[in-house]
């Protein structure tokens, strides 16, 4: 049965999901705030006696499709950098608040690092929060010096009173996901899904799909943080061409929700 498409409203982006040329999924952006497939072309008038324009030359059409998402998805910023989300053990850099007590406390975590310079340096925190004295890590607590034992996590400081706050800086290693951005490696061009969901002037819905055969990933993005909303901004410009010789720069197939 044909589908009526002369009146329609987008009413929600469900979601955009992106594919490499294996056909391995890189992303999903459901959380989709807005979004935009703008299109451009190229137009030259090509004019007749007196100046009048008889005719014109069109030529270099271009889509840029934008979108902002509610979330940060890994796997478009690993797009947007050119590089992929690595899962490991990585180091981190974690600052420790500790309390003194009989000249020891314990760091929260296990400070890995060149063997005996572990922390290198702690502080004494001041009443009005600011740090002050500076103490050096050393083989044995001493006027100025703290000894650290990365086995016990525990620190041994010299003279200092009970209940005083320490301040540390350290690394520690971390079971986390990893994504980069090498200065050496460029944004990717991957396959582009658009679900969108439709609804006519009687009220019936439809389910729509963009679809981009070549995607060109952009390497220029935003992480835009604070206040009361996150957004995380992704373009890409639809590429013509490639392997299947296809000229299309989308497609938007439309059916029925049942279907």
């Amino acid at each position: 049965m044909a589908v009526d498409v002369s009146k329609l409203i987008i009413t929600e982006v469900a979601q955009i999901t992106a594919f490499n040329n294996a056909g391995e999924l890189e992303f999903i952006m459901d959380e989709v705030q807005n979004g935009s497939i703008s299109n451009t072309q190229e137009k030259a008038d090509i004019t007749g006696r007196n100046g009048r324009k008889i005719a014109s030359l069109k030529k270099n059409k271009a889509v840029t499709v934008t979108a902002t998402n509610g979330v940060l998805v890994g796997g478009a910023l690993a797009a947007q950098a050119g590089t992929e989300v690595e899962q490991g053990t990585f180091p981190v850099r974690f600052t420790d608040v500790m309390t003194v007590t009989n000249n020891t406390c314990k760091t929260s975590k296990p400070a890995a690092g060149v063997t005996g310079a572990e922390i290198g340096t702690v502080y004494v925190k001041n009443a009005n929060g600011s740090l002050g004295l500076k103490l050096e890590q050393d083989a044995a607590a001493a006027e100025g010096k703290f000894k650290y034992d990365p086995a016990t996590q525990e620190l041994t400081v010299s003279g200092i009173a009970d209940g005083t706050q320490l301040v540390a800086f350290y690394d520690t290693q971390v079971e986390a996901a990893k994504i980069s951005n090498d200065s050496e490696k460029y944004s990717k061009v991957l396959k582009l899904y658009i679900d969108v969901v439709l609804q006519d002037s009687c009220d019936v819905e439809y389910a729509g799909q963009v679809i981009i055969q070549r995607a060109d990933v952009s390497g220029e993005f935003e992480l835009t943080f604070g206040g009361d909303s996150f957004a995380h901004a992704f373009t890409a410009e639809s590429l013509a061409g490639g392997c299947t010789g296809a000229t299309n720069l989308w497609d938007l197939i439309i059916y029925g929700v049942s279907e």
